[in-house]
């Protein structure tokens, strides 16, 4: 039979197959059937139908999300494709529930066919083989439908055609620039569709040459190509991924973000039956290790490309398990690269070496040898095929959730502004799209917060909801503009829990219980949306800072831990200023903002924890004053001049948090005056001490009090820090509140009327992103990022505000490096281009060039 037949013959059988696999979803015998059961797809969904809403008033890239955390730059963090996929697919599909069940049978067909690109090479009745499994694979079948990660399922269906290119960069003799220009294309289409995936092929595609080239001898000019087709494709889409660097997960606390990263214990990967209990279960594949156990066996029968499959597929099913979890998590920007995502790619690749060993096997010379080949490739097919259909059960859809639903229909059915969900994350993505959706509400709390400006302040929501600070989760609720707030029932016995101590203050803080059901709580109260007159008794700068306004909610935290990002003027306003794990530009400039700001009366309190270290000792250093380390296994006792938390002027701290020992922390040295002291090794060590400074002084603190009253709820400590930030703990600030007339939110800012009664600070419960600006009146007035909302010094009088995001330099450099990427690769299209290495080094010359160009045009707008 002609080869174009066959492949036609096995592109009909994978797309039959698909369509057994996906008939329930396609075709659900209810429609009440046709909902995603999934923890991630109605978040997804929810923003394709606010894009396609855009699209219909002619607005084809909107900017800001205002339904979402204050206001979300929705296509500067999320890749843009697969939500104008989906929106593509509405018109046809009539309902954006029946377009993601298309997407996603769309996506898995996608995939499988594009294995036929490897017929030519490997045989069609093989690579037909490689496209059911592809289709099958437990990894993209969980993906798709447990985990519901639709961009990543877009990303996935492109990687076959992507790695297709390169491999023909690297061995193709005719045609190179095209596979070139294919390879730049295919991987800017994945970095747009989803930009972790994007970046972890793109590494993935790295190592593959640079092993191919160790192991195949192969062409070093072809080499450099495919490095440099790696590359331009990034360039291609750089329009979108610098401004998209600028916020989003690349800000997040990257010690959190590490220890989040989810990893698959070998028991569990390459272990079937634990489908049969679990359905969600990381399940790789045992008969994968059978792929890799022939492939070592006809280890020399394997040609350059085949021993890099083998070597790299290892490698990174390796990276995406516990074996090398506390080595990977050690390398840089690990954090952004998470271990179970390369699953994706090593997946793929086992299964393309599996149709590379099977079509190599076969037809290998010999008689016996010849029998035991095709016995082995046709074993290890029907193993995989066995292996890997039990997984195929995950692809059903379900009923919509029948309470959040009901609580749904009460909020259409009350007047509020916003809503925050308070499940930490437990009920999945579903609340975020009905509570968001004819509702009328925004949404200021709950799934999926990567992204938004307003994640650090949301994690911390989320702390003080599990761990019972129940007056700070309320006040930034409050900020926020909170009306109402739907709990999620949980006991003290669950992994994650809602603390009594968050339900029971909530009636305190003026919410009524409107309705109670099995697993939900719906707490209302009357508002409308509202600006915040701020209280000017403290405010903090530093890292340090945001864990002990848990305790002391009053605090008001500066969201640049800089000290001298801020004007002496700003900090003047208040009555005491905090510096907790802050840092600076300029050390001496910071230090004369303290010596000013002291000398004029204000109390300042430091703690040196978590500020950089002098160069030269390697310990901290402020205003002269260095910060000791020393390790404490036990509690030490406290002397002070005066009363301890009604114990006299001697106490003992509660011990040291368990999971913390030894306990670190700084003692300050070359202070003037000790008023709280403890013995450490047979010395005085000071806790709480003062240093002249000029006209004033300025007080520091040791033994990381600030820290282990979080952890503890020491009254020691905190009657201590009590008495030196003069705030009282767990006390809500009074904040004067001002209603936002005629209030409109939309993709291009925020509009609103203001009766501003006196000239002051103003809390505005909208999140600052990079380029946001604010105009009263026509004028634009300087802000600041305050809690990641914005603060703004208005004047007394009727405002009309607007508020709109701004294009800043960083667009500029992101257009100009995607021109760059363009221009490489039409000049690997040009006939007659020969890629010497003269070539080589004067595009490379032009890349860095343009590169650092863009960089200098990013830093001065910044």
């Amino acid at each position: 039979m002609p080869h174009n037949r066959r492949v036609l013959w096995a592109a009909l059988f994978i797309t039959a197959i698909s369509f057994l696999i996906y008939w329930d979803v396609l075709w659900p015998a209810d429609p009440s059937l046709r909902y995603p059961w999934s923890y991630d797809s109605w978040g997804h969904l929810i923003k394709a139908e606010y894009l396609q809403e855009q699209i219909a008033t002619g607005t084809w890239y909107p900017d800001i999300f205002p339904q979402w955390y204050n206001g979300q730059q929705m296509l500067r963090y999320y890749a843009p494709l697969p939500y104008y996929a989906l929106v593509g697919l509405l018109p046809a599909a009539g309902d954006v529930f029946v377009a993601a069940n298309w997407f996603l049978f769309i996506a898995a067909l996608f995939g499988g066919l594009s294995m036929l690109l490897y017929a030519r090479r490997y045989g069609p009745t093989f690579a037909m083989f490689g496209g059911v499994l592809l289709v099958l694979m437990p990894d993209n079948i969980r993906v798709a439908f447990a985990e519901g990660n639709l961009p990543r399922v877009f990303a996935a269906a492109l990687l076959p055609a992507a790695f297709f290119c390169l491999l023909n960069v690297l061995t193709a003799d005719r045609r190179r620039g095209y596979w070139f220009a294919g390879l730049a294309g295919m991987t800017a289409l994945v970095v747009l569709s989803h930009a972790m995936m994007g970046a972890i092929f793109a590494a993935c595609f790295s190592l593959f040459v640079v092993v191919y080239w160790l192991t195949g001898k192969a062409n070093s000019r072809y080499v450099l190509q495919g490095l440099l087709g790696i590359f331009t494709g990034v360039l291609l889409s750089s329009w979108w991924l610098l401004p998209s660097l600028t916020g989003g997960i690349t800000e997040l606390n990257v010690e959190a973000a590490t220890e989040a990263l989810a990893k698959f214990p070998w028991n569990v990967a390459f272990n079937p039956s634990v489908r049969q209990y679990d359905k969600e279960a990381l399940y790789v594949g045992l008969t994968f290790l059978l792929t890799l156990s022939l492939g070592w066996v006809y280890w020399k029968h394997l040609d350059g490309v085949m021993r890099a499959m083998l070597i790299v597929g290892v490698v990174t099913l390796t990276i995406s398990s516990t074996l090398v979890s506390g080595l990977y998590s050690a390398l840089p920007l690990s954090h952004l690269f998470w271990p179970l995502r390369f699953m994706t790619f090593s997946g793929f690749l086992l299964v393309l070496l599996t149709v590379a060993l099977i079509s190599t096997t076969w037809g290998l010379s010999g008689r016996g040898r010849r029998s035991f080949g095709r016995f082995a490739a046709v074993g290890i097919v029907a193993l995989m095929l066995l292996d890997f259909w039990q997984s195929a059960s995950l692809v059903v859809t379900a009923p919509a959730p029948e309470e959040i639903t009901h609580v749904a229909e009460l909020l259409e059915g009350s007047s509020g502004w916003r809503v925050a969900t308070a499940d930490l994350s437990l009920l999945g993505s579903s609340p975020s799209y009905l509570f968001s959706t004819g509702t009328g509400r925004e949404q200021v709390f709950g799934w999926a917060y990567q992204g938004a400006a307003t994640a650090p302040l949301l994690a911390s929501i989320n702390q003080a909801i599990e761990k019972g600070f129940a007056a700070y989760a309320l006040d930034r609720l409050d900020r926020l503009g909170s009306d109402d707030i739907v709990v999620l029932k949980t006991t003290s016995e669950s992994r994650y829990h809602v603390s009594e101590e968050f339900r029971e203050a909530l009636p305190d803080a003026g919410y009524e219980l409107t309705y109670r059901g099995r697993r939900l709580e719906l707490y209302q109260r009357q508002g409308g949306p509202r600006a915040y007159r701020v209280d000017t008794r403290v405010f903090a700068v530093g890292s340090g800072a945001q864990n002990v306004s848990l305790v002391f909610p009053e605090i008001l935290v500066g969201s640049d831990t800089a000290l001298d990002s801020y004007s002496v003027e700003f900090l003047s306003q208040f009555d005491t200023l905090i510096l907790a794990g802050f840092n600076w530009r300029s050390r001496g400039v910071a230090e004369d903002m303290v010596r000013q700001l002291a000398a004029g009366g204000q109390r300042i309190v430091i703690d040196l924890t978590g500020t950089p270290p002098d160069l030269l000792v390697r310990i901290p250093r402020f205003l002269d004053v260095y910060g000791e380390r020393i390790l404490l296994y036990d509690p030490p006792r406290l002397d002070s001049v005066y009363d301890l938390g009604g114990q006299g002027r001697g106490a003992l701290l509660q011990p040291f948090d368990s999971e913390i020992r030894p306990w670190q922390a700084y003692v300050p040295q070359g202070l003037e005056h000790k008023s709280v002291t403890f013995d450490f090794q047979g010395a005085q060590a000071v806790a709480v001490g003062t240093k002249d400074v000029g006209q004033g002084s300025v007080t520091f603190l040791g033994l990381n009090l600030m820290f282990h009253s979080v952890l503890t709820g020491d009254p020691v400590a905190i009657d201590v820090l009590e008495r030196e930030l003069g705030v009282k703990a767990h006390r809500r600030p009074d904040f004067g509140v001002v209603s936002l007339d005629d209030y409109r939110a939309g993709q291009s800012g925020y509009r609103f009327s203001m009766d501003i009664p006196e000239d002051g600070l103003y809390l505005l419960p909208i999140a600052r992103h990079t380029g946001t600006a604010l105009f009263a009146n026509g004028n634009r007035i300087p802000t600041l990022t305050v809690d990641t909302l914005m603060l703004a010094e208005l004047p007394r009088g009727r405002l009309d505000v607007e508020v709109r995001s701004l294009k800043t330099p960083v667009y500029a450099a992101g257009m100009a490096t995607t021109l760059v990427g363009a221009l490489i690769t039409l000049m690997m299209l040009l006939p007659g281009v020969k890629f010497s290495r003269n070539a080589f080094t004067s595009m490379r010359s032009v890349v860095l060039r343009s590169v650092r160009r863009g960089a200098r045009t990013a830093a001065s707008g910044s």
